[in-house]
């Protein structure tokens, strides 16, 4: 067999999309004798009563579609089983020798990555296609499928021990979304003028659609039978008629509703552009906004945090089903992940009066402590999902929220506001250090 690579296996897993998911298959063609054998190998798993309706088809489960593609010569031929390579998604995490946690995930294309509570308790892997997606062998229900990467749905990632990585030249996939990732922010600057602003929305923009403008709901993919692109195209081209009134979400905001549907498809035929044109999405967002969420623009436009503006884009711009603390943490992160990446790059983020550091390193409260207290001094853990503010006080600014649990430090520092001592405390979070106050009802000493 020739050499397997990374985008070897991309391409071979982009090629499976829409076959079915059988459990404990690898690339062979469903048949009777498979379900025969299959059924008593995995009787649990085979009780369907759909599984003849695969006959003919290429076959599945997640680690399979890792060894369909080692053990095959093509996308089409059948595979030679390898008992060396024979791996659980657990097994191709422990085999590879280039790993990690998902928050230093290289985002590079033929990379695994993985779901599990632990990194001996994996349960489900999918491969990284590169372009904003992971490709998966995902469940008897959904076949092999591609979805939006979210950092929030994996917990792990890694180099397949059995495949050579041969991109060390950034694929063109990967280069149209990092140039759109900066078109993104590059606009939001010059249009919002503040960095934290930017970030706020950019976060909220990926957990919705990965900063892709032609996305479309991953379940509409499945409904209509459609990839983005064709749905895309049968939009432009007036061969599908139901865009306003599908309740996909689709675009960079998944725009669901009819009448922003229906606005949004309006705003592209009047620019003569693409309905998942990408710089007539960002200019619709805008107006959208300036013209019916006035409140969350001007909140963005005077952001004292990434998490001030990632709540109120959350909370009164996509108001998703789920607003809650996790939420809020998750999306916030994103837009942090933006604000260090890029604050400080574009002439429009330094006119900004937050900072304009290209990377920031420490962010300092604004107010002082005004009492000490020796015996206060030490380690704490935060109780809950908690805020660490620019003062005591629920009314002072957030900075970020620390997930329950979080270590911090007090010296002996705090502030008393309504009979509550709130500790100015240091930590070290998302590889920022922080000082402000928390809380000190939601705060255990250790």
């Amino acid at each position: 067999m020739a050499t397997k690579t990374n985008t070897g296996l991309v391409a071979y897993a982009k090629a499976q999309v829409g076959l079915p998911y059988w459990y404990g298959t690898y690339g062979q063609t469903a048949n009777a004798s498979l379900l025969s054998a299959k059924k008593k190998q995995y009787p649990d798993y085979y009780t369907a009563d759909d599984f003849k309706s695969r006959y003919g088809k290429r076959v599945h489960d997640c680690c399979g579609l890792i060894k369909g593609y080692l053990w095959s010569d093509s996308a089409t031929s059948t595979p030679t089983y390898k008992s060396s390579q024979d791996k659980s998604a657990n097994g191709l995490y422990t085999a590879a020798t280039t790993k990690g946690k998902i928050s230093t995930f290289p985002k590079t294309a033929g990379l695994l990555v993985f779901r599990g509570t632990s990194t001996s308790k994996i349960t489900h892997v999918g491969v990284y296609g590169g372009d904003g997606y992971v490709y998966e062998a995902k469940n008897h229900a959904s076949g092999v499928c591609k979805t939006a990467y979210k950092q929030s749905d994996w917990n792990y990632w890694a180099q397949c021990s059995y495949i050579t990585d041969d991109t060390a030249t950034t694929t063109l996939a990967a280069q149209t979304t990092a140039a759109d990732e900066k078109t993104v922010w590059d606009y939001l600057c010059g249009k919002i003028g503040n960095a934290y602003g930017v970030a706020g929305l950019m976060g909220n923009l990926y957990a919705e659609s990965a900063l892709i403008a032609n996305n479309l709901q991953n379940t509409y993919n499945t409904k209509l039978g459609m990839t983005d692109k064709e749905y895309t195209d049968a939009v432009d081209s007036g061969t599908y008629t139901a865009f306003s009134s599908d309740s996909a979400g689709y675009g960079l905001a998944q725009w669901t509703y009819s009448a922003r549907k229906k606005a949004l498809l309006e705003y592209a035929v009047a620019q003569k552009a693409s309905v998942g044109n990408l710089s007539m999405q960002l200019a619709f967002l805008y107006k959208e906004m300036s013209e019916s969420y006035s409140t969350v623009l001007n909140t963005l436009k005077n952001a004292t945090s990434v998490l001030h503006a990632s709540n109120i884009v959350l909370t009164k711009y996509e108001k998703p089903a789920d607003t809650g603390t996790s939420v809020q943490t998750k999306r916030a992160g994103y837009g942090q992940t933006y604000y260090d990446k890029y604050a400080g790059t574009s002439s429009s983020a330094s006119t900004s009066s937050t900072s304009s550091a290209a990377t920031v390193t420490e962010q300092t409260a604004t107010d002082p402590a005004k009492s000490f207290t020796k015996s206060l001094a030490g380690t704490y853990k935060t109780t809950a999902n908690l805020y660490m503010r620019n003062g005591a006080g629920q009314g002072k600014a957030a900075m970020v929220v620390l997930p329950k649990g979080t270590s911090v430090k007090n010296y002996g520092y705090y502030t008393s506001a309504s009979g509550v001592k709130w500790l100015y405390v240091q930590v070290t979070y998302n590889n920022i250090k922080y000082t402000g106050f928390c809380c000190g009802t939601y705060l255990k000493k250790q």
